[in-house]
């Protein structure tokens, strides 16, 4: 038995089915004697060039050690799959069964981009605050001129008295 790498994309419409996907191969790659060494869904990732007109895709990757058949059975279901767009087998010469560097750039990327989220939304909380205190200051000079205004026209009737007499 070989050792063997495969890595898949999935149409980003149906990413849903690639943890089905992996758990079927890892089924099959079992049931023929093989072993599964490390099966990952990596998930939705943004893709080098667009494929199919698409921009991303769902990954799946399986580290195996099985026969010959197997993988031909295997790259068969890849050839008749329609959600699957691109795929890849590669032999190893050894098995890995560490987390894979994609698995944790991906995790990595999704950290970044929840932190860069929650930065903005506190930059508009901010900024909404300083908005409504800029609001709020100009209301009240505003009543303060208004004020000013009633005073002089209250005052000015009875400056008109006063000069009348």
């Amino acid at each position: 038995m070989r050792n063997y790498e495969i890595v898949f994309l999935v149409h980003p419409d149906q990413s849903d089915q690639t943890s089905s996907i992996i758990s079927r191969l890892d089924n099959l790659v079992k049931e023929s004697g093989g072993n599964v060494h490390r099966s990952e869904n990596i998930g939705n990732r943004k893709l080098a060039y667009p494929i199919q007109d698409q921009f991303k895709a769902s990954y799946g990757l399986l580290n195996i050690e099985c026969n010959q058949e197997t993988i031909d059975e295997i790259k068969n279901s890849f050839k008749f799959n329609d959600s699957i767009i691109r795929n890849l087998v590669l032999s190893a010469k050894k098995s890995h069964s560490d987390p894979s560097a994609l698995l944790q750039q991906t995790k990595e990327d999704n950290e970044k981009d929840s932190y860069q989220e929650a930065r903005e939304e506190v930059n508009k909380k901010v900024d909404q605050g300083a908005q409504a205190a800029s609001v709020g200051k100009t209301e009240t000079t505003e009543q303060k001129q208004e004020e000013k205004l009633e005073e002089k026209i209250d005052a000015s009737p009875e400056e008109e008295k006063k000069e009348s007499e």
